[in-house]
């Protein structure tokens, strides 16, 4: 493979990954599977989310979640 194939194989595989995001993104596909993530992540236990005044979901640190485990964990 010469130095002019890897520079056109390089430059197609970027240009199909800008016209997939940008595909993506016009239809609102994007916001969709990021939900959708985000729910079964949710769902199974992987992460903890509160609704916050607006009504979308904020990611909780964990941090805040072993700081109130130890509290109540005292309190037992």
């Amino acid at each position: 493979m010469d130095a002019t194939l890897h520079t056109l194989i390089a430059v197609g595989c970027l240009m199909s990954s800008f016209y997939a995001g940008w595909f993506f993104a016009t239809r609102g596909l994007l916001d969709k599977i990021v939900c959708q993530v985000l729910d079964r992540l949710e769902s199974e236990g992987f992460i903890m989310t509160e609704k916050d005044e607006d009504g979308e979901k904020e990611l909780i640190p964990v941090s805040e979640l072993i700081a109130k485990a130890l509290r109540e964990a005292k309190n037992i």
